[in-house]
Protein backbone atom coordinates (compact mmCIF):
# COMPACT_ATOMS: atom_id res chain seq x y z
CA UNK A 1 0.00 0.00 0.00
CA UNK A 2 1.92 3.35 -0.79
CA UNK A 3 1.97 6.14 1.48
CA UNK A 4 -1.26 8.40 2.06
CA UNK A 5 0.45 12.36 1.46
CA UNK A 6 -1.38 15.04 1.91
CA UNK A 7 -2.12 18.55 -0.04
CA UNK A 8 -1.89 21.98 1.13
CA UNK A 9 -5.87 21.41 0.42
CA UNK A 10 -5.96 19.04 2.85
CA UNK A 11 -3.53 20.45 5.91
CA UNK A 12 -6.12 23.20 5.63
CA UNK A 13 -8.94 20.73 6.13
CA UNK A 14 -7.05 19.05 8.75
CA UNK A 15 -6.33 22.23 10.39
CA UNK A 16 -9.98 23.39 10.82
CA UNK A 17 -10.98 20.04 11.84
CA UNK A 18 -8.27 19.64 14.56
CA UNK A 19 -9.23 23.04 15.82
CA UNK A 20 -12.79 22.20 15.88
CA UNK A 21 -12.60 19.02 17.76
CA UNK A 22 -10.49 20.77 19.99
CA UNK A 23 -12.97 23.15 20.82
CA UNK A 24 -15.98 20.78 20.67
CA UNK A 25 -14.67 18.58 23.43
CA UNK A 26 -14.03 21.45 25.63
CA UNK A 27 -17.37 23.11 25.14
CA UNK A 28 -19.05 18.95 25.67
CA UNK A 29 -16.80 18.59 29.03
CA UNK A 30 -17.22 22.09 30.33
CA UNK A 31 -19.35 22.01 33.69
CA UNK A 32 -21.62 25.06 32.44
CA UNK A 33 -24.80 23.10 32.56
CA UNK A 34 -26.18 25.87 29.82
CA UNK A 35 -27.80 24.01 27.19
CA UNK A 36 -26.68 25.90 24.22
CA UNK A 37 -23.43 25.40 24.90
CA UNK A 38 -23.94 21.66 24.66
CA UNK A 39 -25.24 22.17 21.31
CA UNK A 40 -22.98 24.01 19.71
CA UNK A 41 -20.64 21.67 20.72
CA UNK A 42 -22.03 18.80 19.08
CA UNK A 43 -22.70 21.35 15.76
CA UNK A 44 -18.98 21.65 15.84
CA UNK A 45 -18.39 18.00 16.35
CA UNK A 46 -20.85 17.48 12.93
CA UNK A 47 -18.84 20.00 11.16
CA UNK A 48 -15.58 18.25 11.93
CA UNK A 49 -17.16 15.00 10.73
CA UNK A 50 -17.83 16.46 7.60
CA UNK A 51 -14.93 17.53 6.86
CA UNK A 52 -13.59 14.09 7.36
CA UNK A 53 -15.39 13.18 4.84
CA UNK A 54 -13.87 15.76 2.50
CA UNK A 55 -10.73 14.35 3.38
CA UNK A 56 -11.80 11.23 3.11
CA UNK A 57 -12.55 11.52 -0.69
CA UNK A 58 -9.71 14.40 -1.47
CA UNK A 59 -6.80 12.38 -0.39
CA UNK A 60 -5.59 8.68 -1.09
CA UNK A 61 -8.01 7.44 2.13
CA UNK A 62 -10.55 6.53 -0.41
CA UNK A 63 -8.31 3.94 -1.84
CA UNK A 64 -7.29 2.29 1.49
CA UNK A 65 -9.62 -0.49 1.96
CA UNK A 66 -9.92 0.17 5.70
CA UNK A 67 -11.48 3.28 4.83
CA UNK A 68 -13.25 2.73 1.56
CA UNK A 69 -17.46 4.28 2.59
CA UNK A 70 -16.28 4.46 6.19
CA UNK A 71 -19.78 6.34 7.45
CA UNK A 72 -18.86 9.72 7.83
CA UNK A 73 -21.68 11.19 5.98
CA UNK A 74 -23.34 13.49 8.66
CA UNK A 75 -24.25 16.72 7.04
CA UNK A 76 -28.00 16.31 7.20
CA UNK A 77 -27.54 16.58 11.01
CA UNK A 78 -25.98 20.09 10.48
CA UNK A 79 -28.89 22.40 9.32
CA UNK A 80 -31.69 21.27 12.36
CA UNK A 81 -28.36 21.48 14.73
CA UNK A 82 -27.87 24.99 13.51
CA UNK A 83 -31.10 25.74 13.84
CA UNK A 84 -31.37 24.73 17.90
CA UNK A 85 -28.62 26.20 18.59
CA UNK A 86 -30.29 29.49 17.10
CA UNK A 87 -33.35 28.55 19.00
CA UNK A 88 -30.84 28.39 22.50
CA UNK A 89 -29.64 32.24 21.99
CA UNK A 90 -32.80 33.38 21.31
CA UNK A 91 -35.42 31.97 23.34
CA UNK A 92 -35.18 32.99 27.44
CA UNK A 93 -36.68 29.70 28.38
CA UNK A 94 -35.42 27.19 25.07
CA UNK A 95 -35.39 23.27 26.48
CA UNK A 96 -35.31 20.29 24.12
CA UNK A 97 -38.57 18.94 22.82
CA UNK A 98 -39.96 15.62 21.27
CA UNK A 99 -40.91 17.34 18.47
CA UNK A 100 -37.46 18.26 17.48
CA UNK A 101 -36.18 14.47 17.39
CA UNK A 102 -37.83 14.55 14.03
CA UNK A 103 -36.07 17.28 12.17
CA UNK A 104 -33.00 14.49 12.42
CA UNK A 105 -35.29 11.91 10.94
CA UNK A 106 -33.78 11.81 7.51
CA UNK A 107 -29.89 12.13 8.66
CA UNK A 108 -31.06 9.64 11.24
CA UNK A 109 -31.75 7.60 7.92
CA UNK A 110 -28.81 8.08 6.18
CA UNK A 111 -26.43 7.70 8.44
CA UNK A 112 -28.03 4.01 9.64
CA UNK A 113 -27.57 3.30 5.78
CA UNK A 114 -24.15 4.54 5.66
CA UNK A 115 -23.14 2.30 8.72
CA UNK A 116 -25.26 -0.80 7.56
CA UNK A 117 -22.98 -0.67 4.23
CA UNK A 118 -19.72 -0.46 5.74
CA UNK A 119 -20.44 -3.59 7.78
CA UNK A 120 -21.37 -5.19 4.76
CA UNK A 121 -17.92 -4.18 2.35
CA UNK A 122 -15.34 -3.89 5.66
CA UNK A 123 -14.89 -7.58 5.80
CA UNK A 124 -13.93 -7.29 1.52
CA UNK A 125 -10.56 -7.27 0.77
CA UNK A 126 -10.65 -5.49 -3.03
CA UNK A 127 -12.03 -2.23 -3.63
CA UNK A 128 -14.15 -3.64 -6.53
CA UNK A 129 -15.70 -6.12 -4.35
CA UNK A 130 -16.83 -3.52 -2.61
CA UNK A 131 -17.64 -1.04 -4.73
CA UNK A 132 -19.93 -3.99 -6.46
CA UNK A 133 -21.85 -4.32 -3.06
CA UNK A 134 -22.36 -0.56 -2.96
CA UNK A 135 -23.47 -0.62 -7.02
CA UNK A 136 -25.91 -3.24 -5.76
CA UNK A 137 -27.17 -0.81 -2.82
CA UNK A 138 -27.68 2.19 -4.96
CA UNK A 139 -25.21 3.57 -3.13
CA UNK A 140 -25.17 6.70 -5.80
CA UNK A 141 -28.45 7.39 -5.94
CA UNK A 142 -28.60 7.05 -2.24
CA UNK A 143 -25.73 10.30 -2.42
CA UNK A 144 -27.98 12.32 -4.76
CA UNK A 145 -30.60 12.17 -2.97
CA UNK A 146 -28.74 12.88 0.26
CA UNK A 147 -27.49 15.58 -1.75
CA UNK A 148 -30.84 16.98 -2.75
CA UNK A 149 -32.06 16.69 0.23
CA UNK A 150 -29.35 18.77 2.08
CA UNK A 151 -29.87 21.74 0.21
CA UNK A 152 -33.40 21.59 0.74
CA UNK A 153 -32.85 21.42 3.96
CA UNK A 154 -30.27 24.03 4.38
CA UNK A 155 -33.05 26.55 3.00
CA UNK A 156 -36.09 25.73 5.37
CA UNK A 157 -34.30 25.67 8.18
CA UNK A 158 -32.21 28.87 7.29
CA UNK A 159 -35.34 30.08 6.49
CA UNK A 160 -36.65 29.14 10.44
CA UNK A 161 -33.83 30.54 11.97
CA UNK A 162 -33.90 33.83 10.11
CA UNK A 163 -36.77 34.26 11.31
CA UNK A 164 -36.60 33.84 14.88
CA UNK A 165 -32.93 35.89 15.03
CA UNK A 166 -35.31 38.51 13.57
CA UNK A 167 -37.86 38.97 16.50
CA UNK A 168 -34.97 38.35 18.74
CA UNK A 169 -33.19 41.27 16.72
CA UNK A 170 -36.27 43.48 16.27
CA UNK A 171 -36.87 43.07 20.38
CA UNK A 172 -32.84 43.92 21.16
CA UNK A 173 -33.59 47.35 19.29
CA UNK A 174 -35.58 48.26 22.53
CA UNK A 175 -31.80 49.05 23.95
CA UNK A 176 -29.95 51.85 22.55
CA UNK A 177 -26.39 50.82 22.30
CA UNK A 178 -27.99 47.32 20.84
CA UNK A 179 -24.76 47.22 18.09
CA UNK A 180 -22.70 47.03 21.01
CA UNK A 181 -23.85 43.74 22.57
CA UNK A 182 -22.28 40.46 22.24
CA UNK A 183 -25.42 38.49 21.70
CA UNK A 184 -26.12 41.06 18.50
CA UNK A 185 -22.84 40.60 17.13
CA UNK A 186 -22.27 36.77 17.36
CA UNK A 187 -25.82 36.05 16.12
CA UNK A 188 -25.18 38.50 13.25
CA UNK A 189 -21.84 36.66 12.28
CA UNK A 190 -23.84 33.36 12.43
CA UNK A 191 -26.36 34.45 10.14
CA UNK A 192 -23.42 35.95 7.86
CA UNK A 193 -21.52 32.93 7.92
CA UNK A 194 -24.64 30.00 7.68
CA UNK A 195 -26.00 32.00 4.87
CA UNK A 196 -22.69 31.99 2.83
CA UNK A 197 -22.01 28.33 3.20
CA UNK A 198 -25.74 27.44 2.50
CA UNK A 199 -25.70 29.63 -0.69
CA UNK A 200 -22.33 28.48 -2.00
CA UNK A 201 -23.66 24.95 -1.27
CA UNK A 202 -26.94 25.41 -2.83
CA UNK A 203 -24.92 27.38 -5.83
CA UNK A 204 -22.72 24.49 -6.27
CA UNK A 205 -25.58 21.26 -6.31
CA UNK A 206 -28.00 23.81 -9.04
CA UNK A 207 -24.72 23.74 -11.54
CA UNK A 208 -24.07 20.48 -11.45
CA UNK A 209 -27.57 19.66 -11.52
CA UNK A 210 -27.74 21.22 -14.91
CA UNK A 211 -23.91 20.26 -16.14
CA UNK A 212 -23.15 23.89 -16.15
CA UNK A 213 -19.23 24.83 -15.28
CA UNK A 214 -17.92 21.49 -15.30
CA UNK A 215 -14.91 22.56 -16.31
CA UNK A 216 -14.38 24.04 -12.79
CA UNK A 217 -16.37 21.70 -10.67
CA UNK A 218 -13.35 20.48 -8.61
CA UNK A 219 -12.47 24.34 -7.93
CA UNK A 220 -16.25 25.17 -6.94
CA UNK A 221 -16.31 22.13 -4.49
CA UNK A 222 -12.84 23.17 -2.98
CA UNK A 223 -13.91 26.25 -2.08
CA UNK A 224 -16.96 25.27 -0.40
CA UNK A 225 -14.91 22.78 1.41
CA UNK A 226 -12.33 25.28 2.12
CA UNK A 227 -15.19 27.30 3.37
CA UNK A 228 -16.43 24.70 5.05
CA UNK A 229 -13.21 24.06 7.22
CA UNK A 230 -13.37 27.81 7.89
CA UNK A 231 -16.60 27.68 9.81
CA UNK A 232 -15.84 24.91 11.57
CA UNK A 233 -12.08 26.38 12.72
CA UNK A 234 -14.40 29.83 13.50
CA UNK A 235 -17.52 28.13 15.55
CA UNK A 236 -14.80 26.17 17.35
CA UNK A 237 -12.69 29.05 18.26
CA UNK A 238 -15.12 31.98 18.57
CA UNK A 239 -17.76 29.45 20.94
CA UNK A 240 -15.03 28.99 23.20
CA UNK A 241 -13.33 31.60 23.07
CA UNK A 242 -14.18 33.89 27.09
CA UNK A 243 -16.16 36.60 24.94
CA UNK A 244 -18.30 34.13 22.56
CA UNK A 245 -19.48 31.95 26.13
CA UNK A 246 -21.05 35.59 27.29
CA UNK A 247 -23.48 35.61 24.86
CA UNK A 248 -24.89 32.95 26.78
CA UNK A 249 -25.12 35.19 29.54
CA UNK A 250 -25.97 38.44 27.78
CA UNK A 251 -29.09 37.32 26.34
CA UNK A 252 -30.50 36.23 30.28
CA UNK A 253 -29.13 39.94 31.49
CA UNK A 254 -30.83 41.68 28.80
CA UNK A 255 -34.11 39.70 29.25
CA UNK A 256 -33.27 41.17 33.23
CA UNK A 257 -33.13 43.95 32.17
CA UNK A 258 -35.94 44.77 29.79
CA UNK A 259 -38.02 43.39 32.67
CA UNK A 260 -36.80 46.29 34.76
CA UNK A 261 -38.78 48.63 32.13
CA UNK A 262 -41.52 50.67 33.80
CA UNK A 263 -44.34 48.15 33.78
CA UNK A 264 -46.67 50.86 33.89
CA UNK A 265 -44.97 52.56 30.21
CA UNK A 266 -45.46 48.85 28.67
CA UNK A 267 -49.04 48.40 30.31
CA UNK A 268 -49.73 51.80 28.59
CA UNK A 269 -48.42 50.85 25.40
CA UNK A 270 -50.28 47.88 25.73
CA UNK A 271 -53.50 49.27 26.26
CA UNK A 272 -53.32 51.76 23.62
CA UNK A 273 -52.58 48.69 20.86
CA UNK A 274 -55.53 46.99 21.92
CA UNK A 275 -57.17 49.77 21.53
CA UNK A 276 -56.31 50.19 18.21
CA UNK A 277 -56.57 46.68 17.16
CA UNK A 278 -60.22 45.97 18.40
CA UNK A 279 -61.56 49.42 18.46
CA UNK A 280 -60.20 50.88 15.00
CA UNK A 281 -59.54 47.80 13.68
CA UNK A 282 -56.32 48.92 12.19
CA UNK A 283 -55.34 45.89 10.99
CA UNK A 284 -57.77 46.01 8.31
CA UNK A 285 -54.95 48.24 6.50
CA UNK A 286 -53.10 46.02 3.80
CA UNK A 287 -50.13 48.45 4.20
CA UNK A 288 -50.24 48.72 7.58
CA UNK A 289 -46.54 48.92 9.53
CA UNK A 290 -44.77 48.59 12.67
CA UNK A 291 -43.61 51.83 12.15
CA UNK A 292 -46.64 53.80 11.19
CA UNK A 293 -48.42 52.05 13.89
CA UNK A 294 -46.02 52.94 15.99
CA UNK A 295 -46.38 56.96 14.81
CA UNK A 296 -49.82 56.65 15.16
CA UNK A 297 -49.65 55.74 18.97
CA UNK A 298 -46.58 58.36 18.96
CA UNK A 299 -44.44 55.66 20.82
CA UNK A 300 -41.42 54.13 19.54
CA UNK A 301 -41.26 51.28 17.00
CA UNK A 302 -38.81 49.69 19.31
CA UNK A 303 -40.96 49.54 22.50
CA UNK A 304 -43.79 48.85 20.44
CA UNK A 305 -41.95 45.42 18.94
CA UNK A 306 -41.00 45.06 22.65
CA UNK A 307 -44.60 45.20 23.85
CA UNK A 308 -45.81 42.68 21.33
CA UNK A 309 -43.34 40.01 21.47
CA UNK A 310 -43.24 40.31 25.99
CA UNK A 311 -47.22 40.38 25.73
CA UNK A 312 -48.49 38.95 22.81
CA UNK A 313 -45.39 36.27 22.27
CA UNK A 314 -45.65 36.88 18.55
CA UNK A 315 -44.55 39.06 15.76
CA UNK A 316 -46.05 42.06 14.83
CA UNK A 317 -47.06 40.45 11.57
CA UNK A 318 -48.91 37.28 12.70
CA UNK A 319 -50.13 39.50 16.06
CA UNK A 320 -51.83 41.14 12.68
CA UNK A 321 -52.93 38.30 11.08
CA UNK A 322 -54.27 36.57 14.06
CA UNK A 323 -57.11 39.35 13.94
CA UNK A 324 -57.27 39.49 10.19
CA UNK A 325 -58.25 35.47 10.44
CA UNK A 326 -60.86 36.62 13.55
CA UNK A 327 -62.67 39.02 11.50
CA UNK A 328 -62.29 36.76 8.36
CA UNK A 329 -64.39 33.92 10.54
CA UNK A 330 -66.77 36.46 11.62
CA UNK A 331 -67.72 37.42 8.13
CA UNK A 332 -67.77 33.97 7.13
CA UNK A 333 -70.28 33.22 9.85
CA UNK A 334 -72.75 36.36 8.89
CA UNK A 335 -72.73 35.63 4.91
CA UNK A 336 -73.13 32.02 4.52
CA UNK A 337 -75.53 31.71 1.72
CA UNK A 338 -74.33 34.63 0.44
CA UNK A 339 -72.33 35.16 -2.89
CA UNK A 340 -68.97 36.56 -1.38
CA UNK A 341 -66.18 34.62 -2.35
CA UNK A 342 -63.34 33.64 0.76
CA UNK A 343 -61.02 35.97 -1.26
CA UNK A 344 -63.19 38.78 -1.10
CA UNK A 345 -63.41 38.57 2.24
CA UNK A 346 -59.79 38.26 3.52
CA UNK A 347 -58.72 40.70 1.37
CA UNK A 348 -61.15 43.29 2.89
CA UNK A 349 -59.95 41.96 6.17
CA UNK A 350 -56.81 43.59 5.37
CA UNK A 351 -55.10 40.70 3.35
CA UNK A 352 -53.40 41.47 0.61
CA UNK A 353 -52.51 38.04 -1.04
CA UNK A 354 -54.49 34.54 -1.23
CA UNK A 355 -51.48 32.83 -0.23
CA UNK A 356 -50.50 35.06 2.86
CA UNK A 357 -54.07 34.68 4.23
CA UNK A 358 -53.73 31.12 3.25
CA UNK A 359 -51.13 30.50 5.04
CA UNK A 360 -52.11 32.53 8.37
CA UNK A 361 -55.63 30.84 8.23
CA UNK A 362 -54.19 27.49 8.31
CA UNK A 363 -51.49 28.40 11.05
CA UNK A 364 -54.31 30.09 13.52
CA UNK A 365 -57.03 27.73 12.59
CA UNK A 366 -54.95 24.69 11.95
CA UNK A 367 -57.59 23.92 8.84
CA UNK A 368 -58.30 25.45 5.37
CA UNK A 369 -60.54 27.91 5.18
CA UNK A 370 -62.85 25.78 2.83
CA UNK A 371 -62.86 22.82 5.19
CA UNK A 372 -63.69 25.61 8.09
CA UNK A 373 -66.79 27.21 5.92
CA UNK A 374 -68.01 23.13 5.67
CA UNK A 375 -67.34 23.06 9.40
CA UNK A 376 -69.99 26.15 10.03
CA UNK A 377 -72.28 25.14 7.17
Amino acid sequence: MMPVTFSLFEILIIIGLSQGLITASLLLTTQDKQLGKKILGVTVLVFCIANCRVLLHSSDLWDVPAFRFFPVGMELFLPPLVYLYLLSLTETDFHLRRKYLLYFMPGLFFAIYDIALYIMVVGLESLQAKDQVATSFYFNSANQIEDHLIVVMTLFFIAAGGRKVYIYLTWLKQFKDYHSFPIYRWLRSLIMWFVLLGLVLMINQSLDSLAVAMEVNTFRWRFFNLLLAFVTYYLGFMGYKQAGLKIHDSKLNLVSLSKKLSKDRVSVIEQKLLDKLTNEAVYLDPSLTLKTLATDMEVSAENLSMVVNQKFEMSFRDLLNKYRVSHVKTKMQQSLGNQSTILNLALDSGFNSQASFYRAFKKFEGTSPKAYIDKIS
